[in-house]
């Protein structure tokens, strides 16, 4: 026990290391704890090596190669969902789906099956693969169950299987890092650095105008995307019509973390979503 922490304590302090070492001792058989630690001393995240995260009511399955879900994501959707209990929408959009988490989280809700079909999207396979997975995982918890498929943001490429449908809710958690703030000096932990695939972190304003672009493709009537920037925020408004409204919200700890939007007046409950309008 005491080697164990002494490897963890090379890399983190001395509570968060305790705490760890307890996860990795209840959550993976004893035969794999020492090899878990040295992986957590390298600084490998967590999930990785525990395979799971929580996320709202859900347990999101975690493997390399694929995004780990944030609190700060699982804090807007929780929101986002509560505003959507009980409302009737014809179908959901997850651009940029990762794990699957936010998806499944909005299918998790008793109101999920008056939204229609409720679509994730990646461009990454081994995404793909794993959201399915973790529809699966969390089978019994879900009220519909997503479909997930491979799709290019970039390309502005449109969900195949869903042929000609239109979505009423666009949902997205782009790649929003400039590439020049890749670094811990901007606060990227190492961790994230080293393990975390960079294709899921690093993008700016090329995104958000690519998803201003598929919001008329989709005759989607309203939006909720995640960013880190101001300017990400500025982008969408400017890149739609004066005829939709926009504001922002920022999270828990003040920061701005989301750019809403909507322009039919049955979608303006969301409206409670809103911290600051765009003009």
């Amino acid at each position: 026990m005491q080697g164990l922490l002494k490897t963890l304590l090379c890399a983190l302090p001395k509570s968060q290391a305790a705490q760890e070492l307890r996860w990795i001792k209840q959550e993976l058989p004893a035969d794999q704890w020492q090899k878990a630690v040295i992986d957590r001393s390298h600084l490998k995240p967590l999930q990785y090596i525990l395979g799971t995260q929580p996320f709202g009511p859900l347990t999101i399955r975690c493997k390399e190669n694929v995004l780990i879900p944030r609190n700060d994501t699982e804090e807007w959707c929780i929101q986002l969902l509560n505003s959507l209990r009980g409302r009737r929408l014809n179908n959901i959009l997850d651009y940029c789906t990762g794990t699957g988490c936010i998806a499944l989280t909005l299918a998790s809700s008793a109101s999920s099956p008056k939204w229609g079909n409720i679509v994730g999207t990646d461009i990454n396979r081994d995404a793909i693969l794993l959201a399915n997975e973790n529809a699966v995982l969390n089978k019994a918890r879900l009220m519909s169950i997503p479909s997930f498929e491979v799709c290019d943001l970039r390309k502005e490429e449109i969900p195949k299987k869903t042929g000609s449908i239109a979505f009423d809710l666009l949902v997205s958690n782009p790649p929003y890092i400039p590439v020049e703030n890749m670094n811990t000096t901007a606060g990227v932990e190492k961790s994230v650095l080293h393990y975390e695939p960079w294709s899921a972190l690093v993008g700016n304003l090329e995104f958000y105008e690519s998803l201003c672009k598929i919001i008329p493709a989709i005759h989607a009537e309203s939006f909720i995307f995640e960013l880190g920037y101001r300017q990400q925020a500025l982008a969408v408004r400017k890149n739609l019509p004066d005829s939709w409204f926009c504001g922002v919200k920022h999270d828990s700890s003040g920061r701005i973390r989301n750019v809403v939007g909507w322009r039919h007046p049955r979608f303006q409950y969301l409206s409670e979503l809103i911290d600051e309008r765009l003009s």
